[in-house]
């Protein structure tokens, strides 16, 4: 259960992307086999799509796959690549934090608003932005403890991807 939980963005993201096959799937039979395609399966795959992504980006943050150019951090001494990594995720820090507000006051904004088809508020789909900013946030606290955990012990960066983002 503690695995599935510090996984938890990973497994949501895989049952969003079943949802989305199934749903892709049901759009293509309707539209193709039936000549009559439901209305809410594209705007319901689009908003998926979407969830997918956040939830992905999250689960990126923890495993430290995301994109990062290691070879010229590499280059630099020790307490160098720690700096750099740190400067780097200070940045990260304070973008996510601008994603958690402006995220939020999207989702608050938008909380009236229903979706065309699906007639839900748009805050579902705005609201995935701000919690996935906040698990980023303490994803990447928890990747600069390990950092420092990690120089203090005197260990070189992890420069495959020095948790850059």
């Amino acid at each position: 259960m503690r695995r599935w939980l510090w996984r938890g963005e990973e497994n949501l993201a895989a049952l969003c992307m079943a949802a989305l096959l199934i749903t892709l799937g049901l759009q293509v039979f309707t539209r193709y086999v039936l000549n009559d395609p439901f209305a809410w399966t594209e705007e319901a795959s689009r908003y998926l799509y979407v969830y997918i992504v956040f939830l992905g980006a999250s689960a990126a943050v923890s495993d430290r796959s995301h994109v990062a150019i290691g070879f010229l951090v590499a280059a630099l001494p020790r307490p160098m690549q720690w700096a750099v990594s740190f400067a780097i995720n200070l940045l990260i820090l304070f973008l996510l934090g601008n994603l958690v507000w402006w995220g939020w006051v999207a989702t608050v904004r938008n909380w009236t608003i229903p979706l065309m088809v699906l007639e839900i508020p748009y805050a579902w789909v705005y609201g995935i932005v701000p919690l996935t900013a906040a698990a980023m946030t303490i994803r990447t606290l928890i990747v600069m403890h390990e950092d420092w955990q990690d120089y203090r012990r005197g260990r070189p960066a992890r420069t495959d991807t020095s948790g850059a983002i």
